[in-house]
């Protein structure tokens, strides 16, 4: 929990002009695979097999497929553990500020704005004060981070996410691929790859 005697101005820390946390939340974001056989239905013989024919109707084979879909374990949860976990370890004036960070997360969006006088509204503050020192408790904590942009915040989708964060990854990796001219870029991972796997979902 932040100390009484703790403080640091929202200037102090470092402004962002693309999302600081992407490259992270790609890198640990975790993905399984489903597998699902597909099958016709039982006919009357209760032969449930596809078979395989050429042109002509000749049966040459028998064939069960599989459809293997990527899935972002968490895509349909707002707050992730992760997040829990950071968030216990806030004050009171961070947890509230928190919650309406929360209640701004638009669907696929990584970024907030971030309004004093409804974020004042919707934890029932009077002061600016506790709510600047709850917003300063979310950068500390790398819950979000500045933009160039007074107003606008990103948010660390590792912590937190209104939709599906693997779309959301594919579509960061895409765009940094067309802004370098499909060169190699410096991530943690190599990008052709990662989306090579991501596609298999689509």
């Amino acid at each position: 929990m932040a100390s009484p005697d703790w403080y640091k101005k929202l200037t102090d820390y470092p402004s962002n002009k693309q999302n600081p946390f992407l490259e992270q939340t790609i890198a640990e974001m975790k993905v399984s695979v489903k597998r699902q056989t597909i099958r016709p239905r039982k006919g009357s013989g209760g032969d449930a097999s596809l078979m395989v024919v050429d042109s002509l109707g000749e049966q040459h084979a028998s064939a069960t497929f599989i459809r293997e879909i990527e899935v972002d374990q968490g895509q349909f949860t707002k707050i992730y553990h992760d997040g829990l976990a950071m968030r216990s370890g806030l004050s009171a004036r961070g947890k509230k500020v928190f919650e309406y960070v929360c209640h701004q997360l638009e669907p696929g969006k990584g970024t907030i704005h971030f309004m004093l006088s409804q974020c004042m509204e919707f934890t029932g503050y009077k002061s600016k004060a506790n709510v600047i020192s709850g917003l300063g408790e979310l950068l500390e904590a790398d819950i979000i981070a500045r933009s160039t942009e007074s107003s606008l915040y990103f948010i660390n989708p590792i912590v937190m996410f209104n939709g599906n964060r693997l779309t959301f990854a594919k579509s960061y990796i895409k765009k940094k691929l067309v802004e370098k001219g499909k060169q190699q870029l410096e991530f943690g991972f190599t990008p052709f790859d990662t989306l090579r796997e991501l596609d298999r979902s689509e």
